[in-house]
């Protein structure tokens, strides 16, 4: 966390996985609690998260009718080639939908959204 917060005063992002509520990696956020601040989430709200839609894309790009990998080394220069070409105008549009998005999920009492 020091890496990708260095200053101490990030927020981190995590949804409510069943993963993400194991008790070791509650008490691992419970003793880095002064490195960074984690963001209550709601259960069930992958529409809130605007980092879905981005796998999303990437695996489809990935599943494009392409040679598959032959081996890892191909998959991960072909996952950094998808991740650095990605469109900044879907990054806007996405960051745009966000106050959309929690309107939606709010109207809808945390169920389903078009999202």
């Amino acid at each position: 966390m020091a890496f990708v917060f260095p200053t101490g005063n990030g927020i981190f992002q995590q949804y409510n996985a069943p993963c993400h509520k194991a008790r070791i990696v509650l008490e691992w956020f419970e003793e880095h609690n002064n490195e960074f601040h984690l963001m209550s989430w709601p259960p069930n709200s992958p529409d809130l998260n605007p980092m879905e839609y981005i796998w999303d894309v990437m695996k489809r790009q990935l599943r494009a009718p392409t040679p598959p990998c032959p081996n890892i080394s191909t998959l991960r220069d072909r996952c950094l080639d998808i991740w650095y070409n990605l469109s900044p105008a879907m990054y806007n549009k996405l960051v745009a939908s966000m106050p959309r998005r929690v309107a939606a999920v709010l109207k809808a009492k945390g169920g389903a959204t078009r999202y």
